[in-house]
């Protein structure tokens, strides 16, 4: 069903957002909470808020040795149980629980957003607690009572996180610097082997995308992550013969400082590396550090790869037009010219396509298509139609996933929808689209909606320049293929197939040109402004 959001759900996310903004900036006084399983027990930092007492997510993961992983640049962190992951948003209180075996999602909402304090993420102790237990078959409990509490208990560690690293090229040698979030319990170096070196840090984890890092130039060449339950191996692939090394803990930070010196500079005996002049020279390599961050941040962010949803396909052809189109025909057309015009003149973006051919995919498939291909936008491709046929309605639609109340919307939402009856075992996989599972659903999306909104309009603009018929406002609704796909994501109805003269130019090479270029030039425009806010 396609719905229209209400000012009044607007205003909440706005007020979410500001509130989410104010919490970065008021540093809170942590104190603990003793947790007890079959393990014995233990202080994890909470604080006290609003009512509500708060624990650190990171916390209760190494009480109960299970992953944990945060990305710093989305404020999104992972919690890995046995039986599910927990995926958790700063200020956003609805969590994303991922069956671990069959890869289904539930949104579940707790009574508060989740915050970020001091570097941690804390959601709401007893229910946090509460889903953990019925996901780990574990005994988690909070300790209430106070004769149970015994002073003085300490604070797990924190696991380390690896930022990023700084080569420092010098005279007699290399400084590799790895920056930390958080001290390390030990560490350690081997001699080279091959081409590689190898350096464990105990009690430490990474996003392994971000730090898998090639060097351009200089000893070291590549840097690679792998991850372990108890510790992390960076493997550095190394250029020509490195004959000397050593490590040690920077004093006036976190990080770990690994020094390469080449054969070459070991046999002139060069002097050792001055650590007092590398502590002197702290500020420079923090402000490099930051750029090397940003400059990462730049990348994740550019607009890169574009999936292209051809909708419906195989036994499911979509709606019939007048004269026999059928819509499978049709979206698959466009999808397939556009991106062919994509790669031509936009050679730095890779096309996902979810289907190329004349094919069945599952709507909650495509949504994983995107993801799985680290997509950053997806455009769904429809063709839209009346009950009754023929008709005088006429134009394209474009729509954003948000729950709205149009009639019209609800309509065309329920006759996408509807393909999802063509699938196996569909009533256990879809929730019924309530407006009340929409909010949920939505919210699990906010970081989207203004990216939507934005390539939305701009595609409205050219479009209508491209294209006759009547020119309709962006529209909100529900549908289940936008559901699935994180990131920023639209569905296009090009024409009416129940009107003739949009049935024609729908099934007309030339006309599907047309849709395909208005969408390009669309494309285009959100490519520039989006990479240019970073």
């Amino acid at each position: 069903m396609t719905i229209h959001m209400s000012r009044k759900y607007f205003f909440v996310l706005l007020l979410m957002g500001c509130s989410f903004h104010a919490q970065l900036f008021a540093q809170r006084q942590l104190t603990t909470l003793r947790v007890v399983s079959s393990k014995p027990a233990a202080a994890v930092r909470s604080f006290h808020e609003g009512g509500i007492e708060y624990v650190s997510i990171i916390d209760l993961a190494q009480f109960l040795q299970q992953q944990y992983f945060e990305n710093t640049i989305l404020t999104k962190s992972e919690l890995r149980l046995h039986k599910a992951v927990l995926k958790l948003s700063a200020g956003n209180a609805f969590v994303v629980q991922t069956n671990s075996e069959t890869k289904t999602n539930k949104v579940i909402q707790l009574s508060h957003p989740v915050i970020i304090e001091q570097g941690m993420y804390f959601a709401p102790a007893n229910e946090i607690v509460q889903l953990i237990k019925t996901l780990d078959d574990s005994l988690l409990t909070i300790v209430t009572d106070e004769a149970s509490k015994t002073p003085g208990v300490p604070i797990p560690s924190v696991l380390s996180t690896v930022t990023g690293f700084t080569v420092d090229e010098k005279m007699n040698g290399t400084l590799f610097r790895i920056h930390l979030s958080e001290k390390v319990r030990d560490f350690s170096r081997s001699k080279q082997n091959g081409e590689w070196i190898y350096v464990t840090l105990m009690g430490a984890q990474c996003d392994s995308l971000m730090i898998d890092t090639t060097f351009a130039a200089g000893i070291v060449e590549r840097v690679r992550p792998v991850i372990s339950e108890t510790s992390l191996q960076l493997s550095l692939q190394v250029r020509g013969t490195v004959e000397q090394t050593e490590i040690v803990q920077d004093q006036s930070s976190n990080d770990i400082l690994l020094t390469l010196i080449p054969k070459a500079a070991a046999e002139e005996k060069a002097p050792e590396i001055n650590t007092a002049a590398i502590r002197r020279q702290q500020a420079e390599t923090k402000r490099k550090a930051i750029e090397v961050s940003i400059e990462k941040q730049k990348k994740k962010w550019k607009l890169d790869v574009v999936v292209l949803d051809a909708g419906h396909g195989g036994h499911d052809p979509g709606t019939i037009g007048v004269i026999g189109t059928r819509e499978k025909d049709i979206t698959l057309g466009i999808a397939l010219k556009l991106g062919e015009m994509i790669q031509k003149e936009l050679p730095d973006v890779k096309v996902v396509y979810t289907r190329k051919t004349d094919r069945f995919v599952e709507l909650y498939r495509r949504g994983q298509i995107a993801n799985e291909n680290e997509g950053k936008l997806f455009i769904s491709i429809h063709a839209n139609s009346t009950e009754r046929k023929p008709s005088t309605a006429n134009g394209f639609e474009i729509y954003l996933l948000r729950p709205g109340k149009t009639e019209e919307a609800i309509r065309i939402a329920e006759k996408e929808n509807d393909v999802v009856k063509l699938e196996k075992d569909y009533e256990d996989r879809y929730q019924e689209l309530t407006e009340e599972n929409f909010i949920i659903l939505t919210m699990a999306q906010s970081s989207y909606v203004r990216q939507s909104e934005r390539f939305a309009e701009m595609l409205e603009e050219t479009m209508s320049a491209q294209m006759e018929g009547q020119r309709q406002p962006v529209k909100q609704a529900g549908f289940y293929v936008l559901v699935g796909a994180s990131m920023p994501n639209v569905l296009v109805e090009s024409g009416y197939l129940s009107n003739v003269k949009d049935e024609r130019f729908l099934r007309s090479p030339n006309g599907q040109k047309k849709i395909a270029a208005a969408i390009l030039n669309a494309l285009k425009g959100y490519k520039k402004e989006y990479e240019g806010d970073f």
